[in-house]
């Protein structure tokens, strides 16, 4: 521990509206997706490079202490259970501030109370802090990579972290936005309330690119070309220049080449050969390449 702690004052809490527990990977996204919209802010997320510890830091934020406590310390608490958490922060005299919250024995399940911590490096108490930061001590090194490697993954403006399906661990199936769609990489999130275009604008531009090379190269044809398709033919798809960006980079890389004039659009692949799309486009991911390609001229 960077410094000895004194404690500022300890209080126990009933522990109102606590739910059937998850496993802990999921009770951490319930909690950050809660944080995230109390704050008004997205995190950043480190790890330690041989340890169990990882870090998840709000820059330029404020809080005030009691209410924190009274918002987050249950899942604090429910946390602690199965990894040791606690949070911190900076107050006005520039010291660090640490905050912690334990599920004390309680005679029933019904009645669980809590007990809250405020530490300080001085002993002082304050009631505002800066700069939040959270600290999770897995219980191995192999599962904090798991953690670590499931929040860099999280788009944090949808709550929707997308990876690939070999990398997804089977605690977090119950996460997953839709176990059954036929889509090309898997989308992990605790919003109950996400849709394709959701998870459309959670990929970044490298999982675009991988989207249109597995087309292009491979003939894939995975659930997020029709959700595109659907987004495109109701003028609702987002950040349309990174789907282009994204379909020259692919052709680019593939080493494909394009003849587009007035008159004549030919497509060749890396072996020369000339590609064909039907004139009807039944094929969602042909629908989407030539509204891409044709946008005002393609219906």
């Amino acid at each position: 521990m960077l410094h000895h702690y004194q404690t500022v004052s300890k209080r126990r809490i009933p522990c109102i509206g606590l739910t059937e527990e998850h496993p802990p990977e999921t009770e951490v996204l319930i909690l950050l997706y809660n944080i995230n919209l109390w704050l008004g802010a997205a995190p950043a997320v480190y790890s330690s490079a041989e340890g169990r510890t990882v870090y998840i830091l709000y820059e330029d934020t404020a809080f005030l202490i009691d209410d924190f406590l009274e918002s987050f310390s249950p899942s604090l608490a429910v946390i602690s259970h199965s990894w040791p958490i606690c949070a911190f922060g900076t107050a006005s005299n520039q010291e660090t501030v640490r905050l912690s919250a334990e599920l004390l024995p309680a005679e029933t399940k019904q009645n669980p109370t809590i007990e809250v911590v405020q530490q300080s490096i001085s002993g002082q108490e304050t009631d505002s802090l800066q700069t939040l930061c959270l600290q999770i001590d897995c219980t191995d090194h192999e599962t904090a990579v798991k953690v670590y490697r499931l929040l860099t993954c999280m788009n944090w403006r949808t709550n929707i972290a997308v990876m690939d399906w070999s990398a997804v661990d089977s605690s977090w199936r119950q996460m997953l936005v839709d176990p059954t769609i036929r889509s090309f990489f898997c989308y992990i999130s605790v919003d109950p309330h996400i849709t394709p275009g959701d998870c459309l604008r959670s990929l970044s531009f490298s999982q675009k690119l991988v989207l249109w090379k597995a087309f292009l190269k491979e003939k894939l044809e995975p659930a997020e070309f029709e959700w595109l398709a659907e987004e495109i033919s109701e003028d609702t798809v987002s950040n349309r220049m990174e789907w282009e960006l994204a379909l020259r980079e692919a052709m680019k890389q593939l080493k494909f080449r394009i003849i587009n004039q007035e008159n004549s659009f030919e497509l060749f692949d890396d072996a020369g050969k000339r590609l064909y799309f039907g004139s009807d486009c039944r094929s969602a991911a042909e629908r989407v390449l030539m509204k891409i390609l044709f946008p005002l001229n393609f219906q």
